[in-house]
């Protein structure tokens, strides 16, 4: 081969190489326009999982509840400062001593196929959730709720929510003051025909949405959401959630601008992603739990509590060094309890005991397996390995095997992942139930008021601390990356991204 047709080889190779770099580059910019009086641009939002079944909203994670945030409305929303807002209401009013509200519905509120949407349509709504729907703790002190739910009655005929010409009426049973905020999350948002929702991929096409986006597509790796016509121009045209294999290959499309929200970031960029104001951070509703073996009797309630007050130390110490994913629980079942002090005062479970105890030599940890569990226990196991003379062997399970543990005897602990929300203690303690003697369980599950049922777990938490059967560790926090184009404001009261806050 001659020397000149080497160089002209070269010079071509060269040439074809910038060309497609320019094509790449040109690919990126064209995928995000940006318009002022008419927003034209897409949001690429990265999350984790793609979800099928968006019926039941409280058995979501709060990234797939946003998808039922971007395409349903409320009667009332909360804001990013927690602040109750009319949406499908105008406007609400509290009567009779606290047990009436009334809400206005809007005039102008409409489902995205073009229907207007009318009071009948939301009482429907409400009656297909209390059909249908196990997670509507709310609703239950609807007047007729339960009598509905246990009868052979008609919706009509029993339950105290009726429509009339602009309005809904729901009268409650009891006064509440935190019902409206309760109306605001993501399960009480108008969706027309619930059931269908339950299999989203397959019916997406068929239902109108109440909000201000609609499903275009979905599908294993990708849901597309549309700006319905009704929807003000200044929102995202399209918005792109995307599922990524990891969290690094999410954010390493966030550095080079192809996605604009990456939830959960790598714990190891936090730090410069919060000193670069690209960092929100919120409180979430997972915990993890500390919990004992019920059928190892060779720990006595002594040595449970040393044991119970090195691993404290043991996560102290990790929480110093990732401050930003993780809160301690300090005694505190829910988030929430950590200000009332003298609920926490009564817990003395981590003082030093004066007493001779005999600790053992190795303790077994068993825990679910995932990214966050192996950090921890690792964590946990040098910890105790350089300031004990205790020598930690971890079991990581699957999802399957850890909800078979209490039946099994072959570990001392286990960390227990949980979902601990103050308003929602029956799933708290439906997670940690195998850890509850039976006729406490009951005693919940028939408790006729509120009330009734607080006082009932406040004497379960008592006892779970005081047998050191399971006891609070940790909570974990949301962590969201945005670029500059993104408002950091974009979490509204509920922890769910506010779409209509996002404009770029």
């Amino acid at each position: 081969m001659q020397k000149g047709e080497i160089n002209l080889k070269k010079i071509i190779l060269t040439i074809s190489i910038s060309i497609v770099t320019i094509i790449i580059l040109l690919s990126f910019i064209d995928r995000t326009p940006q318009q002022v009086s008419n927003n034209t641009a897409d949001i690429v939002y990265s999350i984790s999982s793609i979800p099928t079944n968006l019926k039941s909203i409280g058995d979501l994670d709060k990234r797939q509840q946003d998808i039922v945030c971007a395409t349903s409305k409320g009667l009332v929303e909360s804001d990013s400062d927690g602040n109750i807002q009319p949406a499908l209401a105008e406007s609400y009013e509290i009567n009779d001593d606290g047990l009436e509200y009334v809400f206005k519905i809007r005039n102008d509120a409409y489902w995205s196929n073009g229907d207007k949407i009318t009071p009948e349509d939301i009482v429907s709504f409400f009656r297909e959730v209390i059909t249908e729907d196990n997670e509507i703790s709310a609703l239950l002190n609807v007047f007729g709720a339960k009598d509905y739910l246990e009868s052979d009655k008609t919706f009509a005929e029993t339950v105290a929510i009726t429509s009339d010409e602009d309005s809904i009426k729901i009268r409650l049973n009891s006064k509440d003051d935190g019902f409206i905020g309760e109306l605001t999350k993501p399960q009480y948002r108008l969706r027309k025909d619930v059931l269908f929702w339950e299999d989203i991929a397959l019916n997406y096409k068929n239902i109108p949405y109440s909000g201000d986006y609609y499903i275009d597509s979905i599908n294993e790796t990708e849901v597309v959401l549309k700006r319905s016509s009704k929807a003000s121009v200044e929102l995202a045209q399209t918005i792109h959630l995307v599922k990524d294999e990891s969290e690094d290959l999410a954010l390493a499309a966030f550095e080079i601008g192809n996605r604009d929200i990456v939830i959960n970031p790598p714990k190891s960029q936090l730090e410069r992603l919060k000193t670069e104001g690209k960092l929100i951070e919120s409180p979430s509703n997972e915990a993890l739990y500390l919990a004992f073996n019920a059928n190892n009797s060779n720990f006595s309630n002594e040595v449970k509590n040393e044991i119970y007050r090195l691993v404290n130390e043991a996560i102290e110490e990790y929480q110093n060094q990732n401050n930003i994913l993780v809160e301690l629980a300090e005694c505190s079942y829910f988030r929430e309890d950590k200000e009332d002090l003298t609920k926490l005062q009564s817990r003395n479970v981590m003082v030093n005991t004066e007493k001779e105890i005999t600790m053992p030599s190795k303790i077994v940890l068993v825990a679910q397996e995932s990214l966050e569990n192996k950090d921890i226990t690792s964590y946990i196991t040098n910890w105790f390995k350089n300031n004990t003379d205790i020598a930690i062997v971890v079991n990581l399970l699957s999802e399957e095997d850890m909800n078979l543990i209490s039946e099994k005897n072959y570990y001392d602990i286990a960390l227990v992942n949980v979902y601990a929300k103050l308003d929602d203690d029956e799933q708290l303690l439906n997670t940690i139930s195998s850890f509850v003697p039976k006729d406490q369980r009951e005693m919940i599950n028939n408790s006729s008021s509120k009330a009734e049922k607080e006082e009932l777990f406040a004497q379960i938490e008592e006892d779970l601390f005081n047998n050191y059967r399971i006891l609070p560790l940790l909570f974990y926090n949301n962590t969201i990356a945005v670029d500059g184009n993104v408002d950091s404001s974009i979490l509204d009261g509920n922890g769910n991204i506010d779409f209509k806050s996002i404009k770029k």
